[in-house]
């Protein structure tokens, strides 16, 4: 699925709830134009601050505003979105990492809501509890969340959408002070298609599966170090071993019973009869505990099951309003030309959305809105159950655990209840110690070897669990390995479409830059993790092999590089890019008129020439505009001046 944003509406509000700016945009080039000091950077300022941009340099007209609002279109769903222009009473800088509001609808239906609808707030930051408004943008936008070690928001990607005045020349995204060449580099795969998801989990799980391997290998070292005789790792050893024991156990119970059945009377001291009584009470106790702890799972497994069904069932209404979805858009583009009750043919009211049949105008967005608002809300549902279902499940074996060691201690208990009763002897009987010490002996052999065939069960255990890791690491590895191939060429591929669109560009230019005019595509070169664009030249005798140019052609080469990111997108279906860019002034550093108009007038056909449906937006301001354009349809507002400044209202 091809990822589109456009914004439809911007409304600006002053602090006295007065309207300072309304404008319409529409699909394909939209131009802001009017004089230097016009308040048309202003403009773009407030663009990259509704879309989530952290922006806090407003000039001071635009500081008189309290609210922004911005109506968007992202891929097939319209929201509008709110945020305020916070100023800090001690500091006196703007929040700028304030809240945004979503409303799922127009503009005009979010100013007077109906009692089904309503704005919701989303933060700026990302919690366990609650997802931040750049989570729901890139669930709107179809963009996967970048999970890998930074946390990449919606402001990150506006920076490659955005051309400002204020960043360097050889920038390539809007210049931040403390910005991380691992975030460049995150924003930038997940723009071109590269990002993949499913390697961070690969790579997750390789990790993980590495960890574990150094410690089964830890254990395995250990144990074999505990237990230098192979035969003490020997089950099939130790299982003879404990047959035989529990034989002369058995032999010397017969004794010990042949003897006492010769004793008329059987005696018991106090103190035996004391320590029987306190065995009773603690085995009680303790089986209590163990059918509690049984009670427990059974409830905690019942709690699991529900918890399975209600994610299944959330699951299976995700789907079903996917299905909603592609249902509404199929059977809205079958075409209709008889009515199905009386067959004759239908006549079509001319009225741009109205129904075939019955002639109502009709919103074919609004249905695609509720769906994906709801199916937003699902997915919430879904990830707190997910979460829920986790916790309950580690619950589980914590709790199946306890209750394997109270069984084992109740077990014991029951031993020492069972010998307080048979261990009771005639005191006359003197063979009757020798046989019990012999017993004891043979149980304690028994325990011992028992011990140790726990040990040897673990040893097997820890032997197969590195099978078991050894295999899954090189099926990790092997998944990992395919996957970042895949992303080489994907990147490969998708780097020289944008060098193709930049040199087009620059070959294009007025004849002031030799080297632009006879560049090729493998000459541009556009480093997103070094934050750089330049030409590469293959003069080896030059100190560098990247070309210095005037201010002006530096700035050239700057836009050039930007829209070409922009151009690719057009034609790549792979590139997540929203194909949505913006840009303030087509013209600084110095260039000249004639130059910054031909740069607006290639790019507008480059762009009409690979969009000619008007399924990408293009938003620029300029005060070069020549008259033709100023006279087309591609204008958004007014020409501003310095005394019919963008924004009204501003005392």
């Amino acid at each position: 699925m091809r990822n589109n944003l456009y914004l439809r509406r911007l409304v600006v509000f002053t602090n006295e709830g007065k309207v300072a700016y309304d404008e319409k945009f529409h699909n394909g080039i939209n131009i802001i134009c009017g004089d230097n000091s016009s308040g048309k950077s202003t403009i773009t300022h407030f663009i990259f601050f509704a879309l989530g941009g952290e922006f806090n340099d407003f000039v001071p007209e635009a500081r008189e505003c309290q609210v922004v609002f911005a109506e968007i279109q992202a891929n097939d769903t319209i929201v509008t979105l709110k945020r305020y222009i916070e100023i800090n009473e001690k500091t006196k800088n703007i929040n700028s990492r304030i809240a945004m509001n979503f409303f799922w609808g127009d503009y005009e239906e979010s100013q007077s809501p109906p009692p089904n609808k309503y704005w919701q707030k989303f933060q700026y930051n990302t919690t366990v509890e609650k997802r931040s408004f750049s989570n729901v943008i890139f669930e709107l936008l179809g963009l996967p969340e970048v999970k890998e070690e930074n946390n990449i928001t919606i402001h990150q990607v506006l920076r490659l959408l955005y051309i400002d005045q204020e960043s360097p020349t050889s920038s390539l995204f809007v210049y931040e002070e403390f910005d991380k060449q691992s975030v460049r580099e995150a924003v930038s795969d997940l723009l071109l298609g590269v990002y993949n998801q499913d390697l961070y989990t690969l790579k997750l799980n390789l990790y993980n599966a590495e960890k574990q391997l150094d410690e089964v290998k830890n254990e395995i070292r250990l144990t074999k170090r505990f237990f230098q005789n192979a035969f003490a790792l020997d089950k099939e050893h130790l299982k003879t071993q404990i047959e035989n024991k529990e034989a002369d156990i058995l032999n010397l119970n017969e004794e010990i019973s042949r003897i006492r059945s010769n004793v008329e009377e059987v005696q018991y001291d106090s103190t035996k009869q004391l320590e029987f009584q306190i065995l009773q009470d603690e085995t009680a106790g303790k089986r209590t505990t163990v059918i509690e702890l049984q009670n427990k799972i059974e409830l905690f497994k019942n709690e699991i099951i529900d918890s399975d069904f209600f994610i299944d069932a959330l699951n299976d209404k995700y789907r079903a309003l996917n299905n909603s979805v592609y249902t509404r858009e199929f059977l809205g583009n079958i075409p209709l030309d008889y009515c199905p009750e009386c067959l004759n043919k239908l006549v079509h009211s001319g009225v741009e959305n109205s129904c075939k049949l019955c002639k109502q105008i009709s919103d074919d967005s609004f249905g695609i809105t509720q769906a994906k608002r709801m199916q937003l809300e699902i997915k919430f549902q879904i990830d707190e159950s997910t979460k829920l279902l986790s916790f309950k499940n580690k619950q589980l074996k914590i709790l199946e655990s306890n209750l394997e060691k109270e069984i084992s201690e109740l077990n014991n208990l029951q031993k020492r209840v069972n010998n307080s009763i048979t261990d009771v002897r005639p005191f006359e009987l003197e063979k009757l110690d020798t046989l019990n010490f012999q017993k004891g002996l043979a149980e304690g052999e028994i325990l011992q070897f028992r011990t140790m065939l726990e040990q040897a069960d673990i040893y097997d255990k820890l032997l197969e669990e590195k099978t078991t890791l050894d295999k899954n690491i090189g099926t990790f590895k092997y998944k990992i390995f395919t996957i970042q191939e895949a992303q080489r060429k994907i990147k490969k591929d998708t780097i020289l479409n944008i060098q193709t669109e930049g040199v087009y560009l620059l070959n294009n230019d007025f004849d002031r830059q030799r080297e632009f005019t006879t560049a090729e595509p493998k000459d541009l070169i556009i480093d997103f993790s070094n934050n750089l664009v330049y030409l590469k030249t293959d003069n080896t005798e030059k100190f560098k092999q990247y070309q210095k140019f005037s201010a002006s052609s530096n700035f050239y080469l700057k836009i050039s590089a930007r829209f070409a990111l922009f151009l690719a997108s057009l034609t790549v279906d792979s590139m997540r890019y929203p194909r949505f860019i913006f840009a303030d002034n087509m013209e600084d550093k110095g260039i000249e008129k004639e130059r910054a108009q031909n740069f607006q007038n290639i790019l507008i056909k480059r762009v009409l020439a690979l969009d000619p449906n008007q399924e990408s937006q293009l938003i620029y301001t300029t005060s070069y505009i020549t008259d033709e354009l100023l006279e087309s349809t591609y204008i958004v507002g007014e020409y501003y001046t310095k005394d019919n400044p963008s924004l009204k209202n501003i005392e």
